[in-house]
């Protein structure tokens, strides 16, 4: 009988006198804070559109946001507030999404405004508070103009009042 070798290791593994591991022991590093920052800027790097770079499709912005949102990529939750070298990391990954998103909702074409302010609803409800509360008031004007441009369409409207939304929702919270 012929035994596929990567089968045959782990019965070796689990046989073995020491006691097994669980699966968690195997995925304890995943959710590394040290590996959100690289995330984050591969996000902003491979996935955001620039100005001259097409729109992302629905299901692509779909799971931009779900990595966001899965990972908190945006909460620049440092569990250890001595390692400086994180902090800015962080902080620098988080500074670049944010520019791209508020690139983007300042675009004059339809659909990057719509992704820009979509994304920035989601930055609203993602952010940590120390970010939002520097930044709220220029988000706000940025959203503030999505609705009134006149050239808007009622779609890119739909979007920016969802995010106000969003951006009340959490503006309640202070």
């Amino acid at each position: 009988k012929c035994i596929h070798p990567v089968s045959f290791s782990l019965r070796r593994i689990w046989s073995s006198s020491a006691p097994p591991m669980a699966i968690t022991d195997y995925l304890e590093g995943m959710n590394d804070p040290r590996l959100k920052p690289r995330l984050l800027r591969s996000l902003v790097r491979d996935r955001l559109p620039e100005e001259s770079g097409p729109a992302p499709s629905p299901s692509e912005l779909s799971s931009i946001l779900a990595s966001i949102k899965t990972h908190s990529l945006l909460s620049e939750h440092v569990p250890d507030l001595s390692d400086a070298k994180l902090i800015e990391a962080w902080r620098t990954a988080v500074d670049a999404w944010i520019e791209r998103v508020l690139s983007l909702a300042s675009s004059k074409m339809p659909d990057k405004l719509w992704v820009g302010v979509s994304l920035l609803g989601v930055s609203c409800e993602e952010c940590s508070s120390a970010r939002f509360m520097a930044s709220y008031s220029l988000w706000f004007q940025k959203l503030l103009l999505g609705i009134q441009i006149p050239s808007s369409s009622s779609f890119i409207k739909v979007a920016v009042c969802a995010s106000l939304s969003d951006f009340f929702m959490r503006f309640v919270d202070f």
